[in-house]
């Protein structure tokens, strides 16, 4: 069968761009808006991923698969309505904004060829610039308004708070033939069933390479990083009020076959 299309008077209510996700810094001078396109492109659907632990990972990236394209970010100014769109790469894919304390800069992530980045943009001059040598991980972070993040500014506004990459990234573990087994013991379980979990050791090898990070300190402007604790499995960190301690939430092994 050939392909089909709407009429061409509704062509332009279905392609037309969804309204923005929207972000108010402290104070509420400014807005930033995150614009997304109305459908994924196929190169972004027909990227190879793994998935694993309830999870379907981008391996290339190391970072969640991305089914929704972000393709650019704009600052407003609330008083007058003046808005300033920021200068990235061309197809840049980019994350939510997380604020700093000042109201005035934000962070956010930015997929790269072989890797998840870090910029920082100033709301009121529109500048936007790379955190130099700085990778993170986000596959078991969650988004910063969930509480989640792999991306947070200390409490001074001096420094990023991040789960980053591994500096020595190891290789996936290859693929092996191993045996699966299922038991039944003939009685009813409350048990839910979940999709894409972990199989095989090697699965769970994988998730492991895929899914650690570093928590570190690191300066926006130079990239230098004090790393604040071991490789591990992280899902969130934040930062005392008064900065002097950080508080981690960390999976330990063995991982589970039966739940995400």
């Amino acid at each position: 069968m050939p392909y089909a299309t709407l009429p061409a008077d509704l062509m332009p209510v279905i392609d037309a761009p969804p309204t923005p996700m929207i972000s108010l810094g402290p104070g509420g001078q400014y807005l930033a808006l995150v614009h997304h396109t109305a459908h994924p492109e196929i190169a972004m659907l027909a990227r190879p991923y793994l998935a694993l632990a309830g999870l379907r990972i981008d391996q290339r990236l190391r970072a969640r698969r991305r089914l929704r394209r972000a393709g650019g970010l704009s600052v407003l100014r609330v008083a007058d309505g003046a808005e300033r769109s920021l200068s990235l790469p061309d197809g840049a894919q980019v994350g939510a904004p997380v604020w700093a304390a000042d109201g005035r800069r934000f962070a956010f992530i930015v997929d790269q060829a072989e890797g998840v980045g870090v910029w920082v943009a100033d709301a009121e001059t529109g500048a936007a610039a790379e955190v130099p040598g700085l990778m993170v991980c986000d596959v078991l972070a969650g988004e910063p308004a969930a509480g989640g993040g792999t991306v947070r500014w200390s409490r001074d506004g001096r420094s990023l708070l991040v789960l980053a990459s591994p500096v020595d990234r190891r290789a996936l573990p290859e693929p092996a033939a191993e045996p699966r087994l299922e038991e039944t013991e003939g009685k009813w379980s409350q048990l839910a069933t979940y999709q894409d979990l972990l199989q095989t050791s090697t699965d769970e090898d994988r998730f492991e390479v895929l899914a650690t990070s570093v928590p570190c300190r690191v300066d926006p402007g130079s990239g230098q990083r004090a790393e604040l604790g071991p490789p591990g499995l992280y899902h969130m960190l934040h930062d005392s009020p008064d900065g002097t301690h950080l508080l981690l939430q960390r999976l330990h092994p063995p991982s589970s076959f039966r739940v995400p």
